[in-house]
């Protein structure tokens, strides 16, 4: 679906942008355009994955320093 602008040359108009290209992220896109909007997400890595990806290493249980957390 393309995003409608009201203006030769003016930016694109989106019902929603989604930052993070996580799980949640793309469930999000998923579900908002399945709602017939337009949606944009916006990833600052070079691909999908989100804070689980980018920060995997090996023997790693989660991505903060925190035992509580884990």
């Amino acid at each position: 679906m393309s995003p409608s602008t009201s203006r030769p040359g003016s930016c694109p108009a989106y019902d929603a942008i989604i930052v993070g290209a996580g799980f949640s992220g793309l469930y999000l896109l998923h579900r908002l355009r399945q709602q017939g909007l337009t949606v944009r997400a916006i990833e600052r890595g070079g691909g999908v994955g989100g804070t689980w990806y980018w920060n995997r290493y090996p023997g790693a249980r989660c991505d903060v320093e925190s035992m509580e957390y884990s």
